[in-house]
């Protein structure tokens, strides 16, 4: 199992989030094919830097998300994504080894 973390941190306001969800996640669910929730963080405030969303996406292997990312949409998630690297930390986790 493959998953990609993105976790937004507290300097994101409730527009910026809105703006996350509108033009960055909207691309890697079509690429993916499933709907993305993001969720609260609760206690991760002893972090040097708090987060307040973070959502997920599961795939089978690194090629399966390697060949989703490689679609249009996928790219479109990627350069999108880069706008806004200083509110949001991404993961990736190889639950595979």
């Amino acid at each position: 199992m493959y998953k990609i973390l993105l976790m937004i941190k507290d300097s994101a306001n409730d527009e910026l989030i809105k703006h996350f969800r509108d033009d960055v996640i909207i691309h890697l669910e079509k690429a993916a094919g499933e709907k993305i929730q993001l969720g609260d963080v609760d206690g991760a405030k002893l972090n040097p830097e708090p987060y307040i969303k973070i959502c997920e996406i599961v795939f089978k292997t690194k090629d399966e998300m390697d060949k989703a990312l490689s679609t249009p949409d996928g790219k479109k998630f990627n350069r999108n994504l880069t706008s806004f690297i200083q509110h949001v930390s991404v993961f990736f986790i190889d639950y595979g080894v």
